[in-house]
């Protein structure tokens, strides 16, 4: 497959990026996280690849989590009217947003995989494919580890090295990116190399949770004799006490004692320091601990309030940097304002069928929703002579009480 780039509509400054480009401006992944801080890494291992923290549950649990959240809400396209908004259906981007961003992927596989560069890279980059009108006809994500970015006369450049299929120099134009918390207001910080202490806490937990198992685990009770035990005197011992009737009380005799042995210090500890390690992987990514399956402090009624904190505090930052950088770089611009994009959270935000119920009613009657858009939220289709807004007969409009009374009288008698 060879895919071809105009680099030069893309490009046209590329002497001068690279005339003019200084040490000092260039922030590629390679160079960007050296400076003193990463010193506090110093005599606690390092930092930790992306591949060894994934191998830890809950690093795992809080990417997949993230990032099917982000894939499964749905994408709309919207433009605006006089009469309010429309879907944008026949815009040239709308398949790419809704369906198909480019020929290998779909929109679900798209958004998981941008999203895990996101929270594992702290950045993510697609490269956006234009026609000759310069239109977006593809969407094609690249691997953090092959993107340099590089600040020349104000405007950030994207050097692709190492790909096979897009190398090549880039224009802030032509990439979509996507980055997390930054210090420097042009690359996301990495989230794993920055808290590679905490992540390595939760590994070495693990790791000294496996040899513990592995060397038998925590022995309950012993049975001591102060005699010597002979071969003969061992087989009769397990022929009785390893049989069928294992499950019984059973008779100590010849100087036999049972000895209680309660969990091991060190046993006790490591539980202790997983729960930690977890509750450490839930702050880093802003997922509630219950969403990790870490239910040492959760109650029914505070999960429902975690749940709503972890859309409106996690998810909406996200989909916000998603959407922004989407308009900015995907329409024109005189398209801004007029069309948006929006990932749809109401879904997450739903509650059950009796909450939804009763916000329903409350809305038609206080005459803020009409019953045609109430189905249209419940994807349901629209019915003729629902589109009117229903409000109390007995809430009048200040100043106008005559109006109002002869106007509810009215239909009184329509009703009668």
């Amino acid at each position: 497959m060879e895919l071809n780039f105009n680099l030069k509509l893309n490009n046209p400054f590329k002497r001068s990026v690279s005339e003019k480009e200084t040490p000092g401006q260039n922030v590629s992944g390679s160079q960007s996280m050296n400076f003193d801080s990463m010193s506090l890494f110093n005599g606690i291992g390092g930092e930790i690849p992306l591949d060894t923290a994934m191998k830890f549950t809950a690093v795992f649990a809080a990417m997949r989590l993230r990032a099917e959240c982000v894939a499964s809400l749905p994408k709309t396209l919207t433009e605006r009217i006089e009469s309010g908004k429309i879907e944008a259906l026949n815009h040239p981007i709308y398949k790419l947003i809704k369906y198909r961003p480019n020929g290998y992927m779909n929109v679900f596989s798209f958004w998981e995989y941008t999203n895990s560069c996101l929270d594992g890279w702290g950045n993510a980059y697609v490269l956006i494919r234009r026609n000759s009108s310069a239109v977006p006809v593809e969407l094609l994500p690249i691997h953090p580890k092959y993107v340099y970015v590089t600040l020349s006369n104000g405007k950030k450049w994207f050097r692709v090295s190492g790909s096979r299929w897009y190398d090549g120099l880039y224009s802030d134009d032509d990439m979509l990116h996507f980055f997390s918390l930054s210090i420097d207001g042009i690359r996301g910080i990495n989230p794993i190399s920055y808290n590679s202490p905490a992540i390595r806490s939760g590994i070495g937990a693990t790791a000294f949770g496996n040899e513990f198992f592995d060397k038998g685990g925590n022995i309950k009770a012993v049975l001591e004799n102060d005699r010597t035990m002979g071969v003969t005197d061992f087989k009769e011992f397990q022929e009785k006490f390893n049989g069928n009737s294992n499950h019984e009380t059973a008779l100590l005799d010849g100087g036999w004692k049972y000895k209680s042995i309660g969990m091991a210090p060190e046993a006790a500890q490591m539980i202790q320091t997983r729960t930690l390690a977890i509750q450490d992987i839930a702050r880093i990514f802003n997922v509630p601990p219950h969403l990790l399956a870490e239910l040492s402090r959760a109650t029914f009624s505070n999960i429902e309030h975690q749940d709503i904190q972890f859309i409106k505090y996690s998810m909406r930052p996200t989909l916000k940097r998603y959407e922004v950088e989407l308009e900015n770089k995907l329409l024109f611009d005189n398209e801004l304002g007029k069309i948006e994009m929006k990932f749809n959270i109401d879904g997450f935000l739903r509650g059950d069928m009796k909450t939804r119920a009763a916000f329903y009613h409350n809305a038609i009657l206080d005459g803020w929703l009409n019953r045609n858009e109430v189905r249209e939220i419940e994807n349901r289709n629209q019915v003729e002579g629902l589109d009117e807004y229903l409000y109390p007969s007995n809430q009048n409009i200040t100043g106008k009480e005559e109006e109002n009374e002869k106007e509810n009288s009215g239909k009184e008698k329509d009703n009668e």
